[in-house]
């Protein structure tokens, strides 16, 4: 019999401390040392499944570097049940998602479905972990792929030190190599070489199942005693042995020059593993340093010294080894000026840089990330698989959660004078090529020299218990959307306008007005937001599409009042002080290099201007740099004025006081109206080829773009059916361009569509040398689909992703408003989305074959590429 652990004492004593965020879930044991996890959540009609293996990174042998990720690949790749491709087309086929991912001391494979098919979950995931053949022809294929992707990752300047510095913070150890391993051990593998490595780490005792859905607990056991049950262990499990850190301290800091128009910077100190009883301490600490934007870091690089775009600090435990890491991402003239004062403020801190309030913020804070990450069951089945897994304890982030609570200005100190010792940092820099700076320019300085809060009754009034669309008059409406799962509201309010309000020459000025906004008011400052969104576990924020502008928030529902008289205080009393707006304007123009330094960031910065001639669309959204420089209060004043008065929506999600809500909704009401501006069908431009060449980049980034109609037109259903049957793991361009011919580690399609226009993109990344096969490959696949009818099955299954796609993405209370905002400011109805599904269940593969032949017209095309110099 499988034996369960009874969880029952834990949560009473939980409850008895008047806690409430312990989680009910069931814990078994198979007899082959399989563990399982189960939470039983019937909010959604689906079922998430996260399967944990011993097998990551740091259980390679020397020549082994990259074979947990490559055996991840591999698991896709077919059994003798299941050939290559097929395990992506029956999970998108019932309307699933699967994935995986690789770790330092782990492999996660993860699968959403309908609850109904746990059953083909379960058999798939086993299918997959126990029972891959790694084909040598599939073997080789996919070693391009990894290749590919070991490539690509040197391309992303954040992945690059990070490479840098764990080689030698961690050396001498196996976590001193990259996840993805090295090229040269990659292409040295063969398959029996994995078949050895799966048989030694890939068994059932070294296996940690969580699940979390509308399921019944004993069902899951069963059938996964059923599925899981007759595996057997190979040989003895060897207990991990405890490393010895010989951190390379002969080359402490590492300056690296690339095509980059920022410089990056990553420094990293050495902390425990994971069990530490110092683990919740430097989490705490790290959140004080780096953590968000009130910290201290955050506060005296961002924002007063102007030195940085963005800075953050992390304690990342591992199983054997952890670091805390700080990274930064500045302009390269101001890197010498911060590094001095950044090293000066790590060797002289200590706990009088905090304040109580700082300590507690940061309580409410941590505590905030872990309800948001159990709003979703993908959340909820990740975390409790991890605990399960690397802490042997389903209930671990509760217990460090009660930690949390009783951390104290001496344990922070304590952990300081351990712990923030800059004799044993290492620091990565990244720097464009003209950078002067090499390693002598930087050095490392030697050593450096509580309450409990209260909480408030969640709810203080009684709320609707379905969606209510409520009229407001001259086309304002607000939307209430009731959820009492956590206590916790999101709030949206969308104005239409946006780009539409604007000529041409001011295009960057809604973004910047909408990133100026919440930066500070007639009353506060941006530090008295911060601080007081921080101290209530909150966040506030805006943003400016391309038709609307919209302000978000989220928050307990108890600080309801304050937040939505602070929100009142944003859209009807922003300062947009000189000071402020400069900040924003540096941040803009940050988001831009940074955009520009990325392949995919700068194809889609310049895509739109490139295929639409005019309107909103065909504009750099977030503008350019001449313009931006110039621009005055006065200017983005007079914009916001004129985007308030247009007819605004309001959505809320969540635990709502309805009291507090209505006194809020009548003071927006007090806003002159105006009338709402109305779109225009964007002008396709005459250009039909652009490219664009990146220096020292290794991948090629091509992207076909097929007009088709707006989202409200009935061929619209059939589009995302279409779009569905071509991307996705299982769609026609992963298994011709990457699983048969090897062309990409990526390669996929993508729908865009507002009410009045729309494209399909095919997209791919390939190698530089491939760019013409990538090419003919893309209209290798077009043809089929024109020739040859799908059957009903590829049909079914683009429909059963679009129904999967749909009810994952509104498991967010933050997802459910953003989503009513966005379609009643389109004047769209609230089920707009959810009918479409319906709809796209109608579609056949005549339909399908129909829209390919209207819609995939090569000569009506356009051509994006991005080409390495």
């Amino acid at each position: 019999m499988a034996g369960k652990i009874s969880c029952l004492v834990f949560l009473l004593s939980i409850i008895c401390t008047g806690y409430s965020m312990a989680q009910a879930h069931d814990i078994y044991t198979l007899e082959n040392g399989m563990r399982i996890v189960v939470d039983q959540d019937n909010r959604f009609p689906l079922v998430s499944m996260r399967l944990y293996v011993r097998a990551g990174s740091s259980l390679e042998k020397p020549g082994q570097e990259g074979m947990s990720h490559f055996l991840e690949h591999m698991a896709f790749k077919g059994s003798d049940t299941r050939k290559a491709g097929e395990v992506a087309r029956q999970v998108e086929q019932a309307g699933g998602s699967i994935n995986a991912g690789t770790s330092f001391d782990y492999t996660v494979y993860t699968l959403d479905l309908p609850a109904d098919r746990l059953h083909l979950g379960l058999d798939i995931l086993q299918d997959m972990v126990l029972e891959a053949s790694l084909p040598r022809d599939e073997f080789d294929m996919e070693k391009k792929v990894v290749l590919a992707e070991i490539h690509r990752s040197m391309d992303n300047p954040g992945s690059r030190v990070f490479s840098s510095l764990q080689s030698r913070i961690w050396h001498g150890t196996p976590y001193a190599h990259p996840i993805l391993g090295h090229a040269e051990t990659v292409q040295d593998m063969t398959p029996g070489d994995m078949r050895k490595y799966q048989q030694r780490h890939y068994q059932p005792r070294s296996m940690v199942l969580a699940v979390s859905g509308d399921v019944d607990p004993a069902d899951v056991l069963d059938t996964t005693r059923q599925i899981f049950g007759p595996a057997e262990n190979r040989g003895t499990l060897q207990a991990l042995p405890n490393l010895e850190i010989d951190s390379c301290r002969q080359n402490p800091v590492q300056v690296m020059h690339g095509p980059w128009q920022k410089a990056y910077l990553a420094v990293g100190l050495p902390v425990p593993e994971i069990g530490s009883p110092w683990n919740t301490a430097l989490d705490v600490l790290a959140h004080l340093l780096g953590g968000d934007t009130t910290s201290l870091l955050y506060r005296k690089f961002k924002y007063e010294a102007a030195l940085v775009d963005d800075i953050s600090a992390s304690s990342m435990s591992l199983d054997r080894v952890g670091i805390l890491y700080f990274y930064v991402r500045l302009d390269p003239d101001n890197l010498e000026p911060f590094w001095e004062k950044f090293t000066r403020t790590l060797a002289g801190l200590d706990i009088s840089a905090f304040t109580d309030q700082d300590l507690e913020r940061a309580r409410i804070s941590m505590e905030e990330r872990i309800y948001r990450s159990r709003e979703t069951l993908s959340g909820k089945a990740s975390g409790l698989g991890f605990d399960l897994l690397m802490k042997n304890d389903a209930m671990a982030t509760d217990k460090s959660l009660q930690e949390l609570q009783t951390i104290t200005r001496k344990d922070l100190q304590s952990a300081m004078e351990k712990f923030l010792d800059l004799d044993g940092a290492f620091a990565s820099m990244l720097l464009p090529e003209q950078a002067p700076a090499g390693e002598d320019a930087f050095s490392l300085r030697d050593q450096l020299t509580e309450a409990q809060p209260e909480r408030e009754a969640a709810r203080e009034s009684r709320q609707p218990s379905q969606p209510v669309i409520r009229d407001l008059g001259q086309g304002r409406k607000l939307v209430v959307m009731p959820d009492e799962h956590l206590p916790y509201s999101a709030l949206r309010i969308t104005w239409p306008g946006s780009d539409m309000l604007i000529p041409c020459e001011q295009q960057g000025l809604p973004q910047l007005s909408a990133s100026a906004l919440t930066r500070q008011t007639r009353d506060r400052s941006f530090s008295e937001i911060q601080n007081f969104l921080k101290n209530r576990g909150a966040s506030l924020g805006a943003f400016a599409g391309r038709q609307s502008v919209s302000i978000s928030a989220r928050f307990p529902t108890r600080y309801s009042r304050e937040v939505f008289e602070l929100i009142q205080e944003v859209v009807t009393r922003p300062a947009f002080s000189p000071e402020e707006l400069q900040r924003a304007v540096d941040d803009q123009l940050a988001s831009i290099r940074e955009q520009e330094d990325q392949p995919l960031g700068y194809a889609f910065r310049h895509l739109f201007p490139f295929i639409f001639e005019s309107g909103e669309y065909g504009r750099l959204h977030l503008g350019k740099k001449d313009y931006l420089q110039q621009v005055t209060p006065e200017d983005v004043r007079t914009f916001w004025e004129m985007q308030i008065q247009t007819p605004f929506v309001i959505a809320i999600s969540g635990q709502v006081n309805m009291q507090e809500l209505d006194g809020f909704v009548r003071n927006l009401q007090d806003i002159r109206p105006a009338g709402a501006p109305s779109p225009q069908a964007p002008q396709w431009g005459q250009e039909k080829q652009r490219q664009a060449r990146l220096k020292d980049r290794t991948q090629a980034h091509l992207l076909r773009i097929y007009p088709v109609v707006g989202k409200t037109h009935q061929d619209t259903p059939g589009l995302k059916v279409l779009n569905r049957v071509l991307s996705g793991q299982g769609g026609m361009l992963f298994r011709e361009l990457r699983d048969r011919q090897g062309l990409a580690y990526s390669v996929t399609s993508m729908l865009w569509q507002t009410p009045e226009a729309g494209f399909i993109a095919l997209y791919i990344g390939t190698f530089a040398d491939r760019t013409r096969e990538a090419l003919e490959g893309f209209e290798y696949v077009v043809d089929e689909l024109k020739k040859t009818p799908l059957d009903e099955a590829g049909v079914e299954r683009a429909a059963n992703m679009l129904f999967g796609e749909y009810h994952r993405g509104r498991q967010t209370l933050s997802s459910r408003s953003r989503e009513a905002s966005s379609l009643l400011a389109q004047g769209l109805d609230l089920n707009f989305r959810k009918e479409l599904i319906k709809l796209a269940k109608q579609v056949s593969p005549e339909d399908v074959q129909e829209l390919a032949c209207k819609y995939l017209d090569l000569e009506k095309s356009y051509l994006f590429e991005i080409i390495p110099d």
